[in-house]
């Protein structure tokens, strides 16, 4: 894969740097070895040569990106629907503390989930952006949500007309997310917010799992972002950090990262290896990871982060 080996920070253009890891493809084992760098300028954390988009979609293949979690409404058992939407009920509620209702666009919504839940509310006019035409279309003929089919760069969304723009776990996908920043700014209201998640490259995963750690998912990461970095970034884009919060996917993402560390196990451990992940898996498991996850979310040191900025007037 090549790249602009002179390119510079996309927060601060500068082109010093200095190596904090590199690994291969963890989850789909597509061939390659890829790395991340630190600025030494603002602290943003990038991978370098950051491969183009017609190399890195064959990155986003395999069980893991080619299927997709179909909405409630097509999910036959009660108890899986019940199940899956706790964790977008949690979404909801976060963003109805800043604003109760209004117009959202969901960037990046893949299957509709998210959106299906905010409609249920019913106080909400809805709209997604995603670049995976399956994963739209299906939205539009599922909820009947408009969506445009596209990646963030080309869409037509008018000026100041969101009252809430959200990207759960995609901002670290994008190639230039300074203008992703921009790109939202537009499209909110004055005083309206821009709510994320994403990575969190402070968080006791990242100690514990090094170069392991969930976060980094080479090659399709491209950027982990340092909370005083991040923060910095954000009022020069325009905005102000409201709220940061943990309590998303924060069971999911440690054994995501205990299963990259336990691939690196020798052969003759692997039954060991195997015991541990069923165990972690399991209900035991879940029970005895429970209070880790509420002291990890209390703390604020679960590997995905939260942020709510408003877009000042």
């Amino acid at each position: 894969m090549t790249s602009n080996e002179s390119a510079g920070c996309n927060f601060c253009g500068s082109p010093k740097r200095r190596f904090v890891m590199s690994g291969p493809d963890r989850m789909v084992f597509k061939p390659g070895t890829f790395t991340f760098y630190e600025c030494e300028n603002c602290g943003l954390l990038y991978q370098h040569p950051q491969p183009p988009w017609s190399q890195l979609a064959e990155y986003y293949v395999g069980p893991e990106y080619d299927s997709y979690a179909t909405v409630l409404q097509d999910e036959a058992s009660p108890l899986s629907r019940s199940i899956k939407r706790l964790g977008f009920i949690k979404q909801r509620r976060y963003i109805e503390q800043f604003c109760p209702s209004g117009s959202l666009v969901d960037i990046g919504c893949g299957s509709g989930l998210f959106l299906e839940e905010m409609q249920l509310s019913g106080r909400w006019q809805l709209s997604g952006v995603e670049p995976t035409i399956s994963q739209g279309e299906y939205v539009r003929q599922r909820l009947n949500i408009p969506v445009q089919l596209a990646p963030l760069e080309q869409v037509n969304i008018p000026s100041n007309s969101q009252d809430i723009v959200t990207m759960w776990n995609v901002l670290e996908h994008l190639a230039d997310p300074a203008q992703a920043f921009s790109k939202c700014w537009e499209m909110l209201k004055p005083g309206g917010h821009f709510i994320f998640a994403i990575p969190s490259p402070e968080s006791i995963g990242r100690q514990v799992f090094g170069p392991y750690w969930v976060g980094w998912e080479l090659p399709r990461h491209l950027f982990a972002f340092p909370q005083k970095t991040l923060t910095q970034k954000l009022n020069t884009s325009g905005f102000q950090v409201i709220d940061r919060a943990c309590f998303m996917i924060t069971y999911f993402t440690f054994g995501n990262s205990l299963k990259f560390w336990l691939q690196t196990w020798s052969p003759n451990y692997k039954p060991i290896a195997n015991l541990i992940e069923r165990l972690y898996y399991s209900p035991i498991g879940r029970g005895l990871f429970a209070p880790i996850q509420l002291g990890l979310e209390r703390s604020k040191k679960a590997s995905v982060i939260t942020w709510a900025v408003q877009k000042q007037r």
